[in-house]
């Protein structure tokens, strides 16, 4: 597998958790953070676990989106999008 096609999965992995989260609560995760960010205290004390674990979970998201593009960004230096996915393809079918 490679680089990317291993964020990829962990990306897959952090939206599946996010989505939860948005179901349970109503928003999506964005502003949802944008809320935690400003420092505000939930209104239900038993919310304070979900939320530091789904503010967690979006941090993360941003970080491995972050990365993605990099890579992304390195490797199409030297490839095209349609090579790339070849690559991915061919990598993922031997391993």
């Amino acid at each position: 597998m490679t680089a990317l096609q291993q964020l990829i999965v962990e990306l897959h992995t952090v939206d599946r958790q996010l989505a939860q989260f948005e179901e349970k609560y109503g928003v999506l995760s964005e502003t949802f953070y944008d809320w935690f960010q400003s420092g505000e205290e939930p209104e239900d004390p038993d919310w304070v676990t979900d939320f530091a674990l789904w503010a967690g979970a979006y941090q993360l998201r941003l970080r491995r989106q972050e990365k993605y593009r990099r890579l992304l960004r390195d490797r199409s230096d030297r490839s095209t999008t349609p090579k790339l996915m070849q690559q991915s393809i061919m990598v993922g079918a031997g391993g």
